[in-house]
């Protein structure tokens, strides 16, 4: 198996699940403070992949990051805003959380926050990025859009100003994260594979089949992108804890 099929993280001694998506049930009918949403679920985890990741790209200038899945429900959404919070409140980073699905928009949602006009109108009319991005309350967390429909995720992809507007971006914040749609859904994320920096591919472990995986990965190279690797979501250890101590 080779590196880029290694997760980027790695089970503790006995732990049971590695990731663990939790569901937001209804929108939040307000924008919330930071520091109201529970606690972090995965701090360490989220600590490990940033350090990973660091390694990996090293040049605090290279800032944009993709989490990206072969299809829905992956987990892609709870990952992207742990590790997010993790660098904003752990590690004192500037963040803008980018939600780069047109079907839907989970970052908004689940912090309650009204979305304001994307950023691909930005890139194709100019404008100020404030009429763009929200800062979340309390906070160095800022929210985005990256398109408001399918047909201008097309256009995205082939305008030459895509690339000239995440250089200006990239100065404002430490890291940008965006939230990719599954490719299942949409071919519009692979559209921003080679403006980005890195690419992390989230997979549900035990359900998402090795070749859907290779055929990911393929992709993703074909785009231009640079995979840095994956994570698994959900993965389950049956090996007991006395027995791992052991190994």
């Amino acid at each position: 198996m080779s590196k880029v099929y290694e997760a980027l993280l790695y089970a503790s001694e006995g732990q049971q699940e590695l990731l663990k998506v939790v569901r937001i049930e209804r929108p939040r009918s307000q924008p919330v403070v930071l520091s109201s949403l529970p606690a972090l679920r995965m701090k360490r985890e989220m600590v490990q992949l940033q350090q990973h990741l660091a390694s990996l790209i090293p040049d605090p200038q290279d800032n944009i990051l993709q989490f990206i899945s072969s299809r829905n429900q992956e987990g892609v959404s709870t990952i992207v805003r742990e590790f997010a919070r993790v660098l904003v409140e752990l590690k004192g980073k500037s963040v803008l959380l980018v939600d780069g699905d047109s079907e839907k928009l989970t970052q908004h949602y689940t912090l309650g926050i009204e979305p304001k006009m994307p950023l691909q109108q930005i890139m194709n009319s100019g404008g100020n990025l404030d009429q763009v991005i929200t800062p979340v309350m309390d906070s160095r967390l800022f929210l985005a859009r990256l398109f408001e429909s399918k047909q201008q995720a097309v256009q995205l992809a082939s305008s030459a100003s895509q690339e000239n507007l995440w250089t200006h971006i990239r100065k404002k914040f430490d890291m940008i994260v965006i939230d990719a749609a599954p490719i299942d859904i949409s071919d519009e994320s692979l559209g921003l594979c080679a403006v980005v920096d890195g690419v992390v591919m989230v997979v549900e472990a035990e359900k998402t089949r090795a070749k859907v995986i290779s055929h990911l990965k393929a992709r993703i190279e074909q785009s231009g992108g640079n995979l840095l690797g994956m994570v698994f979501n959900n993965q389950r250890h049956y090996i007991p804890k006395w027995l791992y101590q052991r190994l």
